[in-house]
C-alpha cells in the first residue's frame, strides 16, 4: 500500500485513520491507537495481582535499606527520592512486571513490531523532574520506535507528584542537542551542560506557546503509556513527605536496525553512539 513506505510507527503516521480502518481493531484497541496517535499517551489497566505490587515495593525497600540500589547519573535528579535502575537484575517481580503479557500485548499492536523492554526505573516518590522528551535520551532507527510506560505502584492524586504531560507535543520535530546549536557532548560533564539548556529550552517553549499541562492521576496497577517524543515530566510534591511508588519501563522494538544513544550522536552527520540493548529477562 502506499503507506507502507513511510519508515514510522503506524501510530504516528498521517495515514493513521486510513491504517486503523483497515485493522479493524476492537473498540479497547482502537480508542488507545487513537489516543496515542491524537494526544501521545494513553491509559491502560494492567490488572495487576496485589501481591505483585506489594512484593515490587517490598523488593525495593528491601534493596535500599542494604544499600544494593543502582541509580540513575546524578544529573537526572531533582529531589532526594533516588532513581532506581536495573532493579530488575536482582527483583524477579519488577522483571515480571517489564515483561506484564498486557503491556506487550498493546504495545505490540501499536507499533507492529515486538516490544523489547530493556529499561527499568523504579521510584518511592515523586522525581519532580523538569519536562522533557525520552527521545533526548533514546534513539532508534527508524526513529520513533520507543514507548515509556509509568506503572502506577500506588494511585496517584494533585499531592504526591504525578506524572504531567503536554498533549500532542509527540508531534513536534525531534530535538538534538546540535538543533540548539550545541556541541555534541564528549563527557557526562558536557552533556550535563548540554541537558540544562534543553530543559531551559523545553520550559520556555511551554510558556511562550502557552502549552497545556495535563497532570495525570492513575489508580494503583494502571500504566501510563507515551510516544517517545512526548513532552513529560514529575509535578511538583505538594506534600513533601508522600510517596509515590511506581514502576517505569522503556521498549523499543524489534523492526529497528539499531539503536543509539543520541546524547553523544549527532545524526545530520551520520555519527551514531550504538547502543546494544541489555534486555530485561523475564
Amino acid at each position: 500500500m502506499y503507506y507502507d513506505i513511510v519508515n514510522e510507527p503506524w501510530i504516528e503516521s498521517p495515514f493513521f485513520y486510513q491504517i486503523l480502518k483497515e485493522k479493524k481493531p476492537s473498540s479497547y484497541l482502537k480508542k488507545i491507537a487513537t489516543d496515542m496517535h491524537e494526544n501521545g499517551y494513553c491509559i491502560i489497566d494492567l490488572k495487576l495481582a496485589e501481591k505483585l505490587i506489594t512484593d515490587i515495593n517490598e523488593d525495593i525497600f528491601k534493596a535500599i535499606s542494604e544499600n544494593l540500589i543502582k541509580k540513575n547519573p546524578q544529573i537526572y535528579h531533582y529531589n532526594k527520592s533516588p532513581r532506581i535502575v536495573e532493579a530488575w537484575k536482582y527483583s524477579k517481580k519488577i522483571s515480571k512486571l517489564a515483561n506484564n503479557k498486557i503491556l506487550k500485548s498493546v504495545l505490540r499492536f501499536l507499533y507492529n513490531a515486538k516490544p523489547l523492554p530493556f529499561s527499568t526505573i523504579n521510584f518511592v516518590a515523586g522525581t519532580e523532574q523538569p519536562f522533557h522528551s525520552d527521545s533526548i535520551h533514546f534513539g532508534s532507527i527508524p526513529e520513533k520506535y520507543l514507548v515509556g510506560a509509568w506503572v502506577a505502584l500506588e494511585s496517584t492524586n494533585k499531592d504526591n507528584g504525578p506524572l504531567a504531560v503536554i498533549p500532542k507535543s509527540h508531534k513536534f520535530p525531534l530535538m538534538s542537542y546540535q538543533s540548539l546549536k550545541l556541541k555534541t557532548p564528549t563527557s557526562m560533564k558536557e552533556l550535563e551542560k548540554s541537558y540544562r539548556v534543553y530543559e531551559k529550552f523545553i520550559d520556555n517553549l511551554i510558556k511562550v506557546k502557552k502549552l497545556k499541562i495535563k497532570e495525570l492521576h492513575v489508580n494503583k496497577g494502571q500504566a501510563i503509556l507515551w510516544s517517545a517524543n512526548l513532552i513529560h515530566g514529575g509535578s511538583k510534591l505538594r506534600k513533601k513527605k508522600l510517596t509515590r511508588k511506581s514502576q517505569v519501563i522503556h521498549y523499543h522494538f524489534d523492526n529497528c536496525d539499531f539503536y543509539y544513544n543520541p546524547g553523544f550522536s549527532e545524526t545530520k552527520k551520520g555519527l551514531y553512539m550504538k547502543r546494544k540493548l541489555d534486555m530485561v529477562r523475564n
